[in-house]
């Protein structure tokens, strides 16, 4: 029952948050450091979750001491990993797009209503696995964990992204192809580890 109810809220989640990227990418409300700060605060808003399951539910938790060093490493990485994102991706990636680094701007400071609502499906989601004492087994290695691969890759797509489109038409061209183009590499990669998660979890529940 507690894996049916994940897959659903995995599935929707999924669901709403390829709905809203999409509606930012007709309305030309997005950009990398959108998709790389959205997939940076869905790790953060995890970890709190398993902040919030080690101090109420650690009679749940096997081995206390892994779990709680993996929190600690998870919070420094994710510290490193908000400056950098931030100062390359929000900051000097569209510095001469005005446009573009205003959007970065809103979406920092929590003023753009379909990241927002984004975030909103992701907590509902975290939630329903900290209520399901779905958290216990957290991944002792943090470097292997899913939100932090997905991490890595996203910026290394947005290096290349950076690094090969033509500077002249990334910093002043705004149009839906520009944008769909820049950020359907992001939104696939999202899709395939959610969606894999969900197929990993319901194969194990199977062999059980």
């Amino acid at each position: 029952m507690r894996l049916q109810s994940f897959l659903k809220t995995s599935y929707v989640s999924l669901l709403f948050m390829t709905f809203f990227t999409l509606m930012t990418i007709v309305n030309n409300e997005i950009s990398v450091f959108y998709m790389i700060y959205l997939f940076w605060f869905h790790e953060f808003i995890r970890t709190l979750i398993s902040i919030a399951f080690y101090i109420f539910k650690r009679d749940k938790i096997a081995d206390k001491q892994t779990y709680y060093a993996t929190l600690k490493s998870k919070l420094f990485i994710l510290c490193i990993y908000f400056i950098f994102i931030f100062i390359f991706f929000g900051l000097m990636l569209d510095w001469k797009n005005n446009e573009l680094l205003f959007i970065n701007l809103q979406v920092l400071m929590l003023q753009h209503t379909l990241f927002n609502l984004t975030l909103i499906t992701f907590s509902l989601r975290e939630l329903l696995l900290f209520f399901n004492d779905d958290l216990k087994n957290l991944n002792g290695n943090v470097f292997l964990s899913k939100g932090v691969i997905i991490l890595h890759i996203s910026i290394i797509l947005g290096i290349l992204i950076w690094g090969f489109l033509p500077k002249d038409w990334y910093e002043n061209t705004n149009s839906n192809i520009l944008s769909g183009l820049v950020i359907a590499p992001f939104l696939l990669l999202k899709m395939f580890f959610e969606i894999k998660e969900a197929q990993y979890k319901d194969a194990l529940e199977k062999t059980v």
